[in-house]
């Protein structure tokens, strides 16, 4: 029997070299069974490609960039939920029935990557014009795709996730795959990453397509973060460094290094209309398809929808009065967050003047790129290495400086920076950095992960952790046994979903889980 997958058919012609990023997505998969004789052209693998991204972009997987990255954290509390979002956030309660926990969508994502590396390059053989810079090309792509997708689900699951190469005809195959060790998953990410690296191409010559596709740089980043996960220090700071080094500089532009856009635009063109000259690699929604230009509005609301999700009032407390992200990552008029959401933020003085301003929200018609790396984050992801491994007075020094680049950004000119002498230790930057980093990222998918990383150094939960997640998170009354729970390593993951393992016997729950299953 022939074997089958899901083809994607192009709504009109082919995909052009010089559309924007947006309009190759747009090409929009449809999911169809078809035959093996699909993969015949450059362009039949250009759509697998393309589809990659493009089911990066379904509403499941982004909302769970939140649901992984803050829904837990000290950044969000309660707005309006559903019921598995108000399970989690005001009882504590996280079960393997919760349908948040389902993780199909991403190895629906894995599985289009792994047909493009076993599939593509048998296309040189029926496609001349097929080369192998444009098959090398392709794989960097999809081995950065890949590697994101369980790079995400080694950080939400742990040590359970089954690491799938093979390619199935179809996404809805159970694949009847045990755990494999977090250890193992690295060493083969790391490795790929690296043959990605070498592929990649330095830059599209189009800014939207620098940040919404593959390049060498947004392979850097993550290598950098997988680096910073693992405790290898140095080795993050030379991948930092080596995109510090190579800024992509666009024919006719007059910037000649990395630079942060300046307060005044940096909302607007960072958050409202993306691929900014910061970005390094963003997911680009597609305003036509109103099922994932609503993904974030159902969580953080806008002027005619009700938040599910709110900022809590302790990450309202952590930006001083004149930090411009306070005023404009959070509407302050209704307490609600902006930033995604928002199209036009007030760019005042102080959180008083911002009070009285106006935040004016995105279109219903219009949708928000989701940022994965950004220049921040190589700034921020290096100073963490530093403050972790740094022995030196200019170890710590650099820490405090790269921390200057966002903190003086988001304040007017005049304003202090950040004082060097008060950060002379590895504990006392490691704080300072962790902090700017909860003030700079809030509300994009890192914070748990940040607050995971310090467990994870620490070797447990330890008791300051612990109190001080749950002191920041909550007012009032606390879920029932919340900081017992917080005090369990297993409880920092999230479990398989019952789905799964109810079709997959080789599956191993987190134990933490098997403990809490059985007593429901």
């Amino acid at each position: 029997m022939k074997n089958i997958f899901y083809t994607f058919i192009l709504a009109c012609g082919l995909i052009g070299v010089s559309t924007s990023c947006n309009d190759w997505l747009t090409l929009y998969p449809e999911d169809k069974i078809i035959e093996d004789e699909y993969w015949n052209s450059a362009e039949d693998v250009e759509m697998m490609v393309a589809s990659t991204y493009r089911f990066l972009l379904e509403t499941s997987v982004l909302q769970q960039f939140v649901y992984f990255g803050e829904l837990r954290s000290d950044n969000l509390s309660s707005g309006n939920p559903n019921g598995n979002e108000r399970a989690v956030l005001d009882e504590g309660n996280l079960l393997s029935t919760n349908s948040m926990c389902n993780w199909a969508p991403w190895y629906k994502v894995i599985n289009i990557c792994n047909n493009v590396i076993e599939k593509a390059p048998g296309v040189q053989q029926a496609d001349q014009n097929y080369t192998v810079a444009d098959l090398q090309h392709h794989l960097s792509e999809v081995y950065f795709v890949r590697s994101l997708c369980y790079f995400y689900l080694i950080r939400a699951y742990g040590d359970v996730v089954p690491y799938v190469t093979m390619a199935s005809a179809s996404d809805s195959t159970n694949y009847n795959v045990g755990p494999t060790p977090e250890r193992e998953i690295i060493d083969n990410l790391v490795a790929l990453l690296k043959t990605a690296k070498e592929y990649a191409t330095p830059s599209y010559g189009y800014q939207s397509k620098n940040c919404g596709r593959v390049t060498k740089n947004a392979v850097r980043a993550l290598l950098a973060d997988i680096y910073l996960w693992d405790g290898r220090y140095t080795e993050c700071i030379a991948e930092c460094n080596e995109i510090l080094n190579n800024p992509i500089i666009l024919t006719g532009s007059d910037l000649t290094e990395w630079q942060l856009l300046p307060r005044s635009t940096f909302f607007r063109n960072v958050f409202y209309s993306g691929n900014s000259q910061e970005s390094i690699f963003e997911l680009n929604l597609n305003a036509d398809n109103g099922n994932n230009r609503s993904a974030f509005t159902s969580l953080y609301g806008n002027e005619t929808t009700n938040p599910r999700l709110k900022p809590t009032t302790n990450v309202m407390t952590i930006y001083d009065d004149a930090d411009a992200r306070g005023m404009q990552y959070i509407d302050l008029k209704q307490s609600k967050i902006f930033k995604y959401v928002g199209q036009i933020a007030p760019l005042a003085e102080t959180r008083v003047e911002a009070e009285a301003s106006t935040y004016t929200y995105r279109s219903t018609s219009t949708a928000n790129n989701w940022i994965i790396y950004r220049l921040a984050d190589v700034y921020l992801m290096k100073a963490e290495a530093l403050a972790i491994s740094g022995q030196t007075a200019e170890d710590f020094s650099e820490a405090v400086m790269l921390c200057n680049k966002t903190y003086i950004r988001a304040h007017a000119e005049g304003v202090d920076s950040l004082d060097h002498s008060t950060y002379t230790d590895n504990k006392s930057v490691e704080d300072l950095v962790m902090l700017e980093r909860r003030r700079e990222f809030a509300f994009e998918g890192k914070r748990w992960f940040d607050l995971l990383r310090q467990v994870r150094r620490e070797g447990a939960p330890t008791e300051a952790i612990v109190n001080t997640l749950v002191n920041n998170k909550y007012n009032g009354t606390l879920p029932d046994g919340i900081t017992g729970k917080l005090s369990s390593m297993g409880y920092w993951y999230w479990p398989i979903y019952k789905d799964q393992i109810d079709v997959n016997p080789q599956l191993k729950q987190n134990e933490y889980y098997q403990k809490q299953d059985s007593q429901n």
